[in-house]
């Protein structure tokens, strides 16, 4: 509502200015204007929910790096303890062969 007034407004303080006596020129010139300020309008909020979505899905994204950092890790910790065990237990069974 707003906008149309504003839009409106503006229309009425160029309107002397260019000069148009024909008052479906300046109808017309006022629908085609309100009409684009729609258009962007809409377009301006299809873009700005664009945004926002694409920031919760990249803070959703980051929380589920940083699960998948903190899992990797854990096996990474899992893998050496295991590799250590392995290696004890080859040092053993060499050990057991010597004697």
């Amino acid at each position: 509502m707003r906008i149309k007034f504003i839009v409106a407004l503006l229309v009425l303080v160029f309107a002397p200015i260019a000069n148009a006596k024909d008052v479906s020129v300046q109808q017309a010139a006022y629908n085609n204007a309100l009409q684009k300020l729609e258009k962007t309008e809409a377009e301006s909020k299809a873009d700005a929910q664009a945004v926002a979505d694409t920031e919760k899905l990249i803070e959703k994204k980051k929380k589920q790096l940083a699960d998948e950092q903190k899992k990797a890790e854990l096996s990474w910790k899992n893998y050496l303890d295991a590799k250590e065990k392995v290696d004890q237990t080859q040092t053993a069974l060499d050990k057991a062969w010597k004697e």
